[in-house]
């Protein structure tokens, strides 16, 4: 049984496989083609059968109306009586189409009705022969025949017994339809062999054309096969045309956006989180190996221990914020913007920061020149003046000033944290927003941070439309400076 199933499984992956290997061998324009000269086909055999019946019907509508006038011609002549049937117009009888068979010639026949029908006269060209007469009509009918092996078409008209509608004799005419029959069958001839030729030849101008508006579709194939992880630069060249095509290759150019964007932000976050997290796992680990090496006084375990205790904060402090940083960098990320009190946003931040605050004996301003409304995401808003309002109380020197003004422009709330801390130089001002950078040089340099926090309020800012701004004079503090669109 675990045979047959395997043998079932290798024999369905087979017919996939062979389906899959199919398919890739018939190209899409060949597909197109072929779909078109199938619907092509049907469509010139619905339409060349239409043609050829209405040429067969205005063939046969032209000889009938050419046999009825003929036949009436004929009736007229022709009176019947108690006695018979008498030929009154023995003129007509002598026109050259009825007594020869060299020039279109007609044929007549008048049979009289009766229990035994009889001929009364036939045209000389019929010779020998006489025309079919059918005695089971009871009106004028048309109908195709033959003559000595020949094929004609006949009319028989009644002919009344004077003003009774009693059929005292039939005027039968005949044509012969040899050219009619063979132009239908040239016409036949021709429909029948064109129509391959015809398909055949829209089968490779279609093929032609397909392939050339499936071109740019065969471009976008070669640039995508080109991109790898190492080239999520490269785009497909838009068409010049902005039909289907045009938004494929756009759709595709935007799906790499993404994808090159989520790339960047995990080699981001891969790079910094090992760049930083590197030298702490170190110190950490050569810190808890020269433990294990031989007893300590407890004192020393305590001190090497709370050491230990300090880094691992400091790392999983890092990590949030690189988490946040990554999460932040998502194109996908959206920001809730209401409006708020900016001030009472401050105000969070400020409690959250008092101990610092009194430790340093700090004096903390905070001042307005009007409304505070603002049009942002609290929440993001929040972890910005937290890390700028953090930034300002860990660098002020003990007992400075730190500063929080708002002023009203009208269309936008401007917040300004100042603290009268060491500063920084000009020349590293323009690098204070990059990631992991630290001017260490001009601030205190045991001061601990990780300088992702101005890193986190510049991203955080662009993504609501928020301006920020830095300046700074060494030995005097630094001024941070936000500019939110007001409510």
């Amino acid at each position: 049984m675990l045979f047959a199933e395997s043998r079932g499984m290798r024999k369905n992956t087979g017919t996939k496989a062979f389906s899959r290997s199919f398919g890739k061998e018939i190209s899409i324009r060949s597909r197109v083609s072929g779909l078109f000269l199938m619907v092509t086909a049907s469509l010139m055999v619905m339409v060349f059968f239409l043609v050829y019946v209405q040429v067969e019907n205005d063939v046969y509508n032209h000889i009938d109306e050419e046999l009825n006038e003929e036949a009436g011609e004929f009736v007229v002549g022709l009176q019947v009586t108690e006695n018979g049937v008498l030929i009154t117009d023995q003129a007509e009888w002598m026109e050259r189409s009825h007594i020869t068979v060299d020039f279109y010639p007609k044929f007549v026949q008048v049979v009289a009705a009766g229990t035994t029908p009889a001929i009364v006269r036939k045209s000389f060209n019929l010779f020998n022969d006489t025309l079919r007469y059918n005695p089971a009509f009871g009106k004028v009918e048309f109908y195709n025949s033959n003559i000595a092996g020949a094929s004609v078409r006949q009319v028989q008209v009644p002919v009344f017994h004077g003003e009774s509608s009693v059929v005292g004799a039939w005027v039968v005419v005949a044509v012969p339809l040899e050219e009619s029959l063979f132009v239908l069958s040239d016409l036949r001839t021709v429909l029948f062999f064109s129509m391959p030729v015809v398909l055949l030849i829209l089968f490779f101008v279609t093929r032609f054309i397909a392939g050339k508006s499936f071109a740019p579709l065969e471009q976008v194939i070669d640039t995508a096969e080109k991109i790898t992880q190492e080239s999520l630069d490269e785009r497909i060249d838009l068409p010049v045309n902005k039909d289907e095509l045009y938004r494929l290759s756009s759709t595709i150019n935007d799906l790499l956006d993404r994808l090159q964007a989520a790339y960047t932000r995990e080699k981001q976050f891969t790079s910094d989180a090992s760049h930083e997290l590197k030298t702490p796992l170190a110190s950490v680990l050569g810190t808890l190996e020269v433990l294990i090496r031989k007893p300590r006084a407890p004192d020393h375990y305590r001190a090497k221990i709370g050491f230990c205790i300090d880094e691992l904060k400091r790392m999983s402090g890092l990590v949030d914020q690189l988490l946040l940083l990554a999460r932040y960098d998502s194109a996908a990320f959206r920001p809730n913007i209401v409006a708020f009190d900016a001030k009472e946003t401050i105000a969070k931040v400020l409690d959250r920061v008092e101990k610092q605050v009194k430790e340093k004996e700090l004096d903390v301003t905070v001042r307005n020149d009007g409304s505070t409304m603002v049009q942002a995401d609290a929440s993001i808003l929040e972890i910005m003046l937290d890390n700028v309002v953090s930034n300002a109380v860990k660098y002020s020197e003990r007992g400075g000033t730190v500063t929080i003004a708002f002023e009203n422009r009208g269309e936008s709330i401007v917040c300004s944290v100042i603290d009268a801390g060491p500063g920084i130089s000009t020349e590293k001002i323009d690098r204070i927003f990059e990631r992991f950078y630290r001017a260490d040089e001009s601030r205190n340099s045991q001061t601990s941070g990780t300088g992702l926090g101005l890193a986190i309020v510049k991203k955080l800012a662009d993504i609501q439309s928020i301006t920020v701004q830095l300046s700074s004079r060494e030995h005097e503090g630094t001024a941070v400076t936000l500019e939110i669109p007001a409510a």
